[in-house]
């Protein structure tokens, strides 16, 4: 690589922006132990980032706004009928009056999911690692910061995913066949959705590597240990799921 372009990727590579974009790619290459400050050892740059704790208020951002976009798009479906149930003029006065109120309902709620689902995460792991410290006392507790930052992310590329979805929405008239316009998308763009697909599938077979590595390294580099967890884990979520629906 030529000097210029080589100094020119190193700045890239340690500015501060390229790390908070990359934060989007979380769960492919964070782990909990670099948020684990360690003496005479250096953290990597995306740990010591600034405003870590409030990522999840961008993607209470994204999904309030897709929410909105739900909402008019449900009004702008309504108007476009031969015969809506109210006039234009009033569905769209009701549209002005509420719309606000669904953005803050869904910006509040979906703030506090991102926040409890990383909190559940991390008192989970806080509990295993306490309790399996009576045999292994070296473990560290786990960061608080790793699950808010991987969760937020997670849940970026869900409300990404989301508003994509709606604007699809948007392009389909009120006459037309859901199902129909995505079998004509498809079929227009093959290559397009596959490439799409493939990339989708690597992208989770490297988050669930890397979940896997910093899981282990998290509990002592035993590979076993942390499977146990998570096993435990998965089995209390299904019998959960078992018995909810009796209650």
């Amino acid at each position: 690589m030529p000097p210029l372009l080589r100094r020119a990727w190193r700045l890239l590579r340690g500015a501060k922006a390229t790390a908070y974009v990359l934060l989007m790619l979380g769960p492919m290459f964070i782990k909990p132990l670099a948020f684990v400050r360690v003496p005479h050892e250096a953290q990597p740059i995306y740990a010591k980032l600034p405003g870590l704790w409030v990522t999840p208020l961008l993607v209470a951002g994204v999904a309030a706004a897709t929410i909105r976009s739900v909402y008019q798009w449900v009004f702008w479906r309504e108007m476009n009928k031969s015969d809506p149930s109210r006039p234009a003029a009033d569905l769209l006065l009701m549209l002005h009056n509420t719309e606000g109120r669904y953005f803050w309902f869904a910006f509040v709620f979906s703030a506090v999911l991102v926040y409890a689902l990383a909190g559940l995460r991390w008192s989970y792991h806080f509990g295993a690692i306490s309790f399996i410290r009576r045999w292994r006392p070296n473990l560290r507790n786990p960061p608080l910061k790793y699950f808010v930052v991987t969760t937020a992310a997670w849940g970026l590329w869900l409300s990404l995913y989301s508003a994509v979805v709606v604007y699809g929405l948007w392009q389909w008239k009120a006459q037309g066949d859901l199902a129909m316009l995505l079998n004509q998308y498809v079929e227009q763009h093959q290559t397009g959705v596959l490439v799409t697909l493939l990339g989708i599938g690597v992208a989770m077979r490297l988050a669930g590597r890397n979940g896997e590595l910093g899981m282990k390294a998290l509990y002592g580099g035993s590979k076993w240990l942390s499977m146990a967890v998570s096993l435990v884990a998965i089995s209390a979520l299904l019998l959960l799921a078992f018995l909810l629906p009796s209650i």
